[in-house]
Formats: C-alpha cells, sequence, structure tokens
C-alpha cells in the first residue's frame, strides 16, 4: 500500500486562545494531504475536473489523541484503504514530527461523480485514471 506523507505548519489563525489546534482544522488537513496523494500519485484535482469528474465526500471519521499546538510541524500520513471504481475511502495519520507521536487519525469515503454529481464508474469512464487509482494500491 502506498503512502504519502503531507508536511504541514500549523499556523496561528487553527488554533485557540490556547494555542490547541481547533478540532474542525483536521479535516481540512485530510483534504490537504489527499489533494497532495493524488498530486504525487501523478495527477492533478484540476485534471480530474477537467475531464468530468468529481469526488465529492460522502463521510468524515476523526479520532484524537493528542492536540497539535501552534507552529507544530505535524506529518499527515495518507493511503487508500479502499476503491471499488466508484467509491473510494482514504486514511489518514496525523503525527508531530519532533517526537512522531500520533496526535489524531481517521478516514474519509467519496464517490466518483460526473459534474452533475451522477455516481459514475471510473473504469469505465476513465480507464487511465482508473489504472493510476489500482497501481498506487498495489505499490509497497
Amino acid at each position: 500500500m502506498h503512502v504519502s506523507t503531507t508536511k504541514i505548519v500549523v499556523r496561528y489563525n487553527e488554533t485557540d486562545k490556547m494555542g490547541i489546534v481547533h478540532h474542525s482544522q483536521y479535516v481540512n488537513y485530510f483534504e490537504i494531504a489527499r489533494t497532495d496523494f493524488v498530486r504525487q500519485a501523478g495527477i492533478s484535482y484540476r485534471r480530474i475536473e477537467e475531464e468530468g469528474l468529481m469526488m465529492p465526500v460522502l463521510g468524515i471519521n476523526v479520532q484524537y489523541h493528542t492536540p497539535a499546538l501552534y507552529d507544530d510541524t505535524i506529518l499527515v500520513e495518507t493511503s487508500i484503504r479502499t476503491y471499488d471504481s466508484i467509491k473510494m475511502m482514504f486514511d489518514y495519520k496525523i503525527y508531530r514530527q519532533t517526537d512522531r507521536k500520533l496526535l489524531v487519525e481517521g478516514s474519509s469515503s467519496h464517490c466518483w461523480t460526473d459534474l452533475s454529481l451522477r455516481p459514475v464508474s471510473i473504469r469505465r469512464k476513465n480507464k487511465e485514471l482508473h489504472t493510476l487509482i489500482t497501481s498506487v494500491m498495489d505499490q509497497a
């Protein structure tokens, strides 16, 4: 399974008065990391959308362990858990870079759609993208 790592420095506006990252920010970190994962795999969200495809979120799951703090450098590890050519699920683990402490883990589920938000099979609609996804999943 291929895992990409995205480095993010926590900004002041992402924290509360105590300097702790607000819980809602972790979903943004997932989005940043997922976009980076797709780019590292060799395609951009922009190109996917230009080809008439969307990948809306169906659900988000987050488990909080230890908070990140202002100015922490965090590492978001992203991988694909499942893919069936219509739906995908990504997994995320967020660590503090300095001590590799697990801060948050979670997942997001998505459905491939056309621009009218009708579900589509990537295997049928875009064989190149389907092949890219399956090859990324097969990487060790």
